[in-house]
């Protein structure tokens, strides 16, 4: 091989195996970072109920993942159902209902009812506490269907869209209800904390192609020695 070319070859090849390095670095360094995030909202789902009103509502992004009160009531002549959910392999919904507040109108996720089963949902106007998860809705995933504001179709909790289809200006973020052992139905406690956490396999990934490269350039370098 002319020794141009075996120059160009390697340097070539020391630059893809830098990339490769560096991206494996990233994601040990993104995992670090991941495992710290999922230990503050471990921590702060095991912190006491903290009472949300009007002196600290706007300071939502301290509250994330965190257990909160909530006084007010519901408005149940606003309810929406969330499509196509599970729980213990049985098919049905998630009963979304407004909260007026004090300090504004917040959505709650009331919790899972069998498809069948939405007669045993207890209405009630009357002033309550509630407690529950604050948290922001996820996106859509790929998969899920648009939800469908004329026919009242729901596939996703959507705060523009239910506040379009509720005519209620809602706070940007929700709270996901406790369960309560007294009701049959809702089952409440109806949050998501897996977050997924795969950067050590992402990070093996990248050095093991490190490695197979650095491999093939040897057995080349062997062939042309």
């Amino acid at each position: 091989m002319h020794q141009r070319k075996i120059i160009t070859y390697f340097l070539f090849n020391l630059i893809a195996l830098l990339i490769l390095l560096s991206l494996g670095v990233w994601q040990l360094e993104r995992l670090q970072w991941k495992n710290k995030y999922i230990n503050e909202i471990k921590v702060n789902i095991g912190l006491p109920a903290i009472e949300i009103n009007k002196n600290n509502y706007s300071n939502f992004t301290s509250f994330q993942y965190r257990k909160a009160k909530i006084f007010g009531h519901y408005l149940y002549d606003k309810q929406i159902y969330i499509h196509s959910k599970v729980h213990n392999k049985v098919v049905g919904i998630h009963l979304i209902v407004p909260f007026k507040t004090s300090f504004g109108t917040i959505l709650v996720n009331r919790g899972f009812v069998p498809k069948n089963d939405t007669n045993y949902i207890k209405q009630s106007f009357d002033k309550i506490i509630i407690i529950g998860l604050l948290d922001i809705p996820s996106k859509k995933a790929y998969f899920t269907p648009t939800n469908d504001i004329i026919n009242n179709d729901w596939y996703y909790i959507n705060i523009k869209d239910m506040e379009e289809f509720t005519e209620l200006n809602l706070l940007k973020y929700i709270l996901v209800e406790e369960n309560n052992l007294i009701e049959k139905f809702p089952i409440g406690s109806q949050y998501n904390i897996n977050i997924p956490n795969d950067h050590l396999q992402y990070a093996f990934t990248w050095f093991s192609l490190a490695l197979v490269l650095c491999i093939f350039v040897h057995i080349i370098w062997r062939k042309y020695d």
